[in-house]
């Protein structure tokens, strides 16, 4: 074997034996100090510590009474009772024995017409006049002529309001125009004395209209006073 050549093994063989005595060396610091040395090499990665987070308390809201709602009271209302309108209750008409000129006075102010004899108040009787726009006018009139029953239209005196009204008895006309004393019957007992509703004329209830019919005659005087403005009108 030439010499180089027995070199080259020589080295060789140190080298293995190098190598050996290396891995010995490792081997025996893996025992002692164990795999996870850090200056292991051959370690694993050590993992790196994550802190679980800590829970945060979320207080539970303490609910909030709700107050209950006082009843409020509302009164009752009462309503208004419909004024009580006393029944006609006319007298008996006296004789030619008692003197005295007999005529008829009308008050529009407290919706009234009263048989008078002098100065004397015979009877009242509670009426109801003309409404505004057919107001009744106030002044000294005469009985000029009187129908005991019949038909009365609006278009006998113009009336824009449409009606016939039959059977209308004790009628007394005072002006050429058409206001009168009579019968009214289509009226509630609630507008006699206290709400003015016709086209001019004084109308009565029943009993009323046929007294002052035979209290009065053609020519008997008829005074109208007051002020019809004072009493509501339909």
């Amino acid at each position: 074997m030439h010499l180089s050549a027995r070199r080259r093994l020589i080295q060789l063989t140190l080298a293995l034996a190098v190598s050996a005595i290396a891995l010995g060396a490792t081997a025996l610091s893996l025992r002692a100090y164990g795999p996870s040395a850090s200056w292991n090499v051959f370690a694993p990665p050590t993992p790196t510590y994550t802190p679980t987070p800590t829970p945060t308390h979320t207080p539970t809201s303490t609910p909030t009474s709700t107050p209950t709602p006082t009843p409020t009271h509302t009164p009752t209302v009462t309503p208004s009772p419909t004024p009580t309108v006393p029944p006609p209750n006319p007298p008996a008409i006296p004789g030619a024995e008692v003197p005295g000129e007999r005529w008829i006075l009308v008050d529009l102010s407290r919706q009234t017409a009263t048989a008078m004899i002098g100065q004397t108040a015979l009877y009242s009787a509670l009426i109801t006049t003309g409404k505004d726009g057919w107001e009744t006018p106030t002044g000294e009139f005469r009985i000029l002529y009187r129908v005991e029953n019949e038909t009365m239209t609006s278009a006998s005196i113009g009336a824009d309001d449409y009606y016939v009204l039959e059977d209308v008895l004790f009628t007394q006309y005072f002006t050429n125009v058409g206001h009168a004393l009579h019968l009214n019957y289509w009226r509630p007992e609630s507008y006699f004395g206290s709400v003015r509703s016709s086209h001019g004329c004084a109308g009565m209830r029943y009993a009323d209209a046929e007294f002052f019919w035979r209290f009065a005659g053609v020519g008997t005087r008829v005074v109208i006073t007051g002020n019809s403005g004072d009493v509501p009108s339909i």
